[in-house]
């Protein structure tokens, strides 16, 4: 019976000890494959995430691109009638300060700049030449106090002072005196072909720009990730912020001082890629990266900047339940393995077991019987054919032990014959003995008598 519990127990062994190493190889063939596949689906769903974000803000630059090209259209239309205002030749006095148009001093007068304010509703300028310097002579643009802007000098850093300076015009944007304008600049000339001074339109687009805002404030990513617009101008350190939560205006680098490679990398190339890029929307956000459109005519960039584990959080979740899903099948493929090999390999080891148990102890009694008709089935079967040899080999060694029974009772018997016949002999050889001893005895006494 020991053999019998240590072959069972050996059995179910067998059961868990297969159904183990099985689950344990598919689990490790699963977790490699399933790794593979989540790196490469994560490579996958980022390149998705980024392309959908660079949509999103290529949307926005072609929102910037059609009204910057209709404001432009506008805004050279309305020029051209305000330039017939003027004279083809301009003249200057630049020891008294006076610019001439048809001989007509311009300097204070601000007929022209008005009913161009009052049939437009745009605002008009014209601008003297002082150096190097442009000054308003005569405008209808007001200050932040609401007082015209005559006197006020056109900024060297604004992009239409050299352009003007070589004697080309500027269409685009401006922000002046805290207002955004599509605007136009003009050089005019002297007689001698000097550049003498500037005319000038604009339009306000304060509406437009509120409308941008909105826009971009409602071009956002998951939970902390948005959109901001950067005006790239000459340099980096120049750049500033067009559309900006709370620095609309400021320059990047003043908001952000470590923003400088990230706008490298971004003045490099026309749609880029930043993986890991510093916070420019939102400074809490986590793990950022970016990606940038260009607007073709204005040149602005509109930045999308992405939190990478809020835009992975639904992958990885879809992930980690397909691996969950992956453990939860493997464990049922090994429960399943285990009854599997515990009813057609254990059960039929215990049944195998039993058979050769029952031979070992001696009984040939039983009869052992099995259909299947795999290697236990023909184990089973060569165990019955052993039991038969064993029967057949007793019924020898039985007839054998008869007979040899018999030939011992008849061995028994001759010898008891033998040793009847073995006493009468030395019985008589007694008598003859005696018979002897009696003839020596005589034979002696006649000896002595013959004496």
């Amino acid at each position: 019976m020991l053999f019998k519990r240590n072959n069972q127990n050996g059995s179910a062994s067998i059961a868990r000890r297969l159904s183990l190493q099985a689950v344990a190889l598919l689990a490790i063939t699963l977790a490699v494959i399933s790794t593979g596949m989540a790196v490469v689906a994560e490579g996958r769903s980022r390149d998705r995430l980024v392309q959908g974000a660079g949509d999103k803000a290529a949307a926005v630059a072609d929102s910037v691109d059609a009204f910057d090209a209709t404001a432009r259209l506008m805004t050279e239309r309305a020029y051209r009638p305000f330039r017939q205002k003027f004279a083809d030749v301009f003249e200057l006095d630049a020891e008294a300060n006076m610019l001439k148009s048809w001989g007509m001093l311009l300097n204070g007068d601000h007929s022209e700049v008005d009913t161009f304010n009052k049939s437009n509703g745009g605002v008009a300028t014209i601008f003297m030449r002082k150096g190097d310097d442009f000054e308003r002579i005569a405008t209808s643009l007001k200050k932040e106090n609401g007082d015209r802007a005559v006197g006020t000098l056109l900024a060297r850093a604004h992009p239409a002072y050299a352009l003007t300076l070589a004697g080309k015009t500027y269409t685009g944007r401006a922000v002046l005196f805290g207002k955004p304008y599509m605007t136009h600049y003009e050089p005019v000339k002297d007689a001698a072909g000097k550049i003498v001074g500037i005319l000038f339109i604009g339009f306000d687009i304060t509406d437009f720009q509120a409308s941008l805002n909105r826009l971009v404030e409602k071009t956002t990513f998951f939970e902390s990730g948005g959109t901001v617009i950067i005006e790239p101008r000459a340099n980096d350190a120049e750049a500033i912020f067009v559309s900006h939560p709370t620095a609309a205006g400021k320059k990047v680098l003043e908001v952000n001082p470590q923003a400088g490679p990230m706008l490298a990398a971004m003045r490099a190339s026309e749609d880029a890629f930043v993986p890991s890029s510093v916070p420019l929307y939102n400074a809490s956000i986590k793990s950022p990266w970016a990606v940038k459109r260009t607007a073709k005519t204005g040149g602005w960039w509109i930045v999308a900047e992405v939190s990478d584990d809020e835009a992975m959080a639904s992958h990885w979740q879809t992930i980690y339940l397909f691996w969950a899903l992956l453990a939860g099948c493997t464990a049922l493929l090994g429960a399943g393995l285990f009854v599997l090999i515990r009813r057609n390999v254990s059960a039929p080891l215990r049944e195998l077991t039993t058979a050769v148990t029952t031979v070992a102890q001696g009984d040939l009694t039983k009869t052992f019987h099995s259909d299947r008709r795999d290697e236990v089935g023909v184990l089973v079967r060569e165990v019955e054919n052993m039991r038969q040899r064993f029967l057949d080999m007793m019924r020898q060694l039985r007839s054998a032990a008869d007979n040899i029974g018999t030939a011992s009772s008849e061995i028994a018997t001759g010898n008891q014959d033998l040793s009847a016949r073995t006493e009468q002999t030395a019985s008589n050889l007694q008598e003859t003995a005696a018979s002897m001893e009696q003839l020596t005895s005589t034979v002696r006494q006649s000896a002595d008598a013959a004496r």
